[in-house]
């Protein structure tokens, strides 16, 4: 197979990558996927912490790429309809 009809391949069919699954819509969310993944390292950097064995993982970088991550996935349900703000997609005007 040529290099060029691999791109298409992939182009066409996308990458599969595993991602958690959000439990409202039950599709696989990148941004659910980032959260459990800082969460996983905010637990490695809290077990550092306490028994000095890890000292790469820096805790307040961990914090940080947490808070953005779960701003990321809690922010995306924020949607601005002209003059309303809703904050989830099954508001009573989003059923029109």
């Amino acid at each position: 197979m040529d290099w060029k009809a691999l791109i298409e391949k992939l182009n066409k069919n996308g990458i599969p990558l595993p991602m958690a699954r959000d439990p409202r819509t039950g599709l696989g969310s990148v941004s659910l996927t980032l959260v459990w993944i800082s969460s996983i390292y905010v637990q490695l950097a809290l077990v550092g912490r306490i028994t000095n064995a890890l000292k790469g993982v820096d805790i307040v970088n961990a914090l940080y790429w947490f808070g953005i991550c779960a701003s990321l996935y809690y922010g995306r349900s924020l949607t601005k309809k002209k003059d309303e703000l809703s904050i989830s997609s099954d508001s009573p005007s989003d059923q029109k």
